[in-house]
């Protein structure tokens, strides 16, 4: 079964097609509309190069594209932090082709992308579209780290005085340097369903250090719809409208760390006629609390776990200083970090940089060194 029907040839702007969904077309959807947003450094046109190079075709709706592409099972997929996969009602050849389709809005001015689905299977978005975000250069999924989820549940319990968290999956990795008061060197996930969810996962962040890798609330008599924090948004029944509006909200917050990078440069300073030398203004990482030298090996190790090869790296106990040359296996890119107690510097290594590895690293701070890093620029 293919995405669903729009009753309109052309949209003027994203507006309009949520409008559109959100009235007229909502009877079309037949199933959970799923929406996932990301990130991009590329033009327009660039972007749907590689979505030409990977196999998608795309039909053109004005400011809407419809675009589709067939995918089996059988090779890698991301973590099923990015969508947790759903029970199937029954088992599938892992190597027959099936199709994915999608509408695709994507905004030239900020980069931001953003998918719609309703097919029923979730493998239609792990074996395509998520797998493009978390895999391809240049590109990041908008990642919902512990404080920005904090402070969604928050804006939502506050908007909507009778909202609920009714199930939330929340995990801890070894090591972890979040705030935990039981057992903190445990590895643990956690899955929750009732509705005193809202108390619940604080009452858990706090006895047991974990963070969300997804949330599901209710709004009695208005919607149901699921967060996670890889970008995947879905309503389950209700009003569309509500579920646009959080997304919105996400997008904004996500959009401060991209364009705090976006300020970061690369150029090459002339000195003389000859010789040009090497220079990058850094984005920082700003730690809410201290980085402790105890703790710099620590993070190596896990930066090695994660992908990252550290190359020239120096540490200096005192007054913390570590240094290293960075190579983002994932996402194919260089660079280099400075850090000191209370932040971290990331230096672009060329012109053309890598904002999904950016992402990707901004992520890799919040999930293992300090929930609450924000990204500033250094003028």
């Amino acid at each position: 079964m293919g995405v669903f029907e729009v009753n309109q040839s052309s949209f003027d702007d994203l507006s309009s097609f949520n409008y559109h969904l959100a009235n007229d077309g909502r009877e079309n959807i037949s199933s959970d509309l799923y929406l996932v947003a990301g990130f991009s450094q590329f033009s327009q046109q660039e972007f749907f190069e590689i979505l030409n190079q990977r196999g998608y075709t795309i039909k053109d709706f004005g400011a809407i594209q419809k675009i589709s592409r067939t995918f089996t099972t059988s090779g890698e997929a991301p973590d099923d932090a990015i969508i947790e996969e759903e029970q199937e009602e029954e088992e599938e050849d892992n190597e027959s082709e099936r199709l994915a389709e999608f509408y695709l809005y994507y905004d030239e001015e900020t980069g931001v992308i953003l998918f719609y689905t309703d097919q029923r299977k979730t493998k239609e978005i792990k074996y395509t579209v998520a797998k493009l975000l978390d895999g391809e250069r240049g590109l990041h999924y908008l990642y919902i780290g512990p404080s920005l989820f904090r402070d969604i549940r928050r804006e939502i319990v506050r908007n909507e005085e009778i909202a609920e968290i009714t199930k939330f999956v929340a995990d801890r990795l070894k090591e972890s340097d979040y705030p935990c008061r039981i057992r903190p060197d445990v590895e643990r996930t956690i899955q929750y369903y009732g509705d005193d969810g809202i108390e619940a996962l604080e009452e858990m962040e706090d006895n047991y250090g974990v963070r969300p890798r997804n949330i599901t609330f209710n709004v009695p008599n208005k919607a149901k719809f699921r967060i996670t924090r890889k970008g995947v948004f879905s309503l389950g029944r209700g009003d569309l409208t509500t579920l646009f509006e959080y997304v919105e909200l996400c997008i904004e917050r996500a959009l401060e760390i991209k364009e705090a990078y976006g300020e970061s440069e690369f150029q090459m300073l002339a000195t003389t006629d000859s010789l040009s030398v090497p220079t990058s203004e850094p984005a920082a990482i700003q730690l809410s609390g201290k980085l402790e030298y105890s703790e710099v090996d620590k993070v190596k190790s896990r930066m090695e776990e994660e992908g990252y090869l550290l190359v020239d790296s120096f540490q200096q106990e005192g007054s913390l200083y570590f240094s290293s040359k960075v190579m983002d296996t994932k996402k194919s890119n260089k660079f280099r970090i400075k850090a000191s107690e209370k932040e971290i510097r990331v230096f672009p290594q060329k012109a053309d940089d890598n904002l999904g590895s950016f992402l990707r690293f901004h992520e890799f701070v919040q999930s293992n060194i300090d929930p609450d890093a924000s990204v500033v620029v250094e003028g």
